[in-house]
């Protein structure tokens, strides 16, 4: 079965998906169950029943597309993180809920940086919606976003990604791995256990850089195309050329010394301490280009107001944009 996700935004209640299910569709135990102990690895929801349908919302809050944290990770920060992945498929059974229900597609998968865990989509349907094509298709597209600092494990990972996925025997190579990397004393990760280390997870996850190219600042004219231009201070980059196609998105943040990557498409100064490491990110859809604050510290305004983080905003030829605090404002370009 195939069900319409739907995305709301606006300023009050920040960003939601709403899903509509016909009544006689609805998995009752699934529904029931995870709306009263709602687990953690599922986006929180409420329901109601109009003309013969459920309308199902989905509260995003401030959580980020897991797509938009891609990076070099640590041997636990990626074990971490795959377990997160994984392990709801394995315990869902506990909620009455089925693992061929959950949407495994990248862009709606969610990641929360307080619990440094991922929350999936799930739709109550008495109709699998999901095949093994379908876990496979999920696990290359998270294996692209992430590069990890341990290239036998990274090796391992695509190996069995390649070999025949099946979460259970995933889980078990990542485990398998840990502990062995943690008896051998010129590891200098491995002085834990896996499930020590994944117990140390949350302690020990750091803000996640990309996979990008060395760092440089772009500080060349727009030629063509959309982009934002300055029309405040000088002393900050006066043009920020935007090319993406559909379905892409353009990252924007503050390079942070050390890390030796860039971690976002675009990167001020170090010295722009305004703008956050991850600060926001422009998507391109059908119907145009949008903003996303990504919880930035400082926030993201337009034309003057603070968005919501993690709040779609659409951009328009004029739109005013500022990062922080800085004193600096942008004017949004589509040509």
């Amino acid at each position: 079965m195939n069900y319409e996700i739907q995305s709301r935004s606006d300023f009050m209640t920040g960003s939601c998906l709403v899903v509509k299910i016909p009544e006689n569709e609805i998995d009752q135990n699934a529904l029931l169950t995870a709306k009263a102990d709602c687990p953690d690895f599922i986006l929180p929801f409420h329901y109601k029943n109009t003309d013969g349908q459920v309308e199902i919302v989905y509260k995003i809050g401030s959580l980020s597309k897991l797509q938009h944290l891609s990076g070099n990770l640590t041997s636990v920060e990626y074990a971490g993180l795959w377990q997160s992945l994984l392990k709801p498929l394995l315990v869902c059974g506990d909620w009455f809920m089925n693992a061929g229900s959950f949407i495994l597609k990248a862009e709606h998968l969610y990641y929360d940086k307080n619990k440094k865990a991922i929350k999936y989509v799930y739709i109550p349907s008495a109709y699998g919606l999901s095949g093994h094509d379908s876990f496979y298709e999920m696990a290359v597209e998270v294996s692209k976003m992430m590069t990890v600092s341990d290239a036998a494990l990274e090796n391992k990972v695509l190996r069995a990604i390649i070999k025949d996925f099946n979460p259970m025997e995933f889980l078990k190579m990542l485990s398998l791995h840990m502990t062995e990397n943690a008896e051998n004393p010129e590891n200098p990760e491995g002085n834990n256990s896996f499930d020590a280390a994944l117990s140390n997870y949350e302690k020990e996850m750091q803000k996640i850089p990309s996979e990008r190219a060395d760092v440089t600042q772009k500080t060349t004219a727009i030629s063509s195309g959309p982009g934002l231009r300055c029309v405040g201070r000088a002393n900050l980059p006066s043009l920020i050329q935007v090319q993406i196609a559909i379905g892409e998105f353009f990252t924007i943040g503050r390079h942070v010394s050390g890390i030796g990557k860039r971690q976002s498409d675009f990167e001020f100064d170090k010295k722009t301490k305004a703008v956050s490491q991850r600060h926001s990110v422009i998507e391109r859809d059908v119907d145009g280009y949008r903003i996303i604050d990504l919880s930035s510290n400082a926030g993201t305004f337009i034309n003057g107001e603070k968005v919501p983080p993690n709040t779609p905003v659409s951009l328009d030829t004029g739109t005013r944009i500022s990062f922080g605090n800085s004193g600096t404002d942008y004017i949004w370009e589509d040509s």
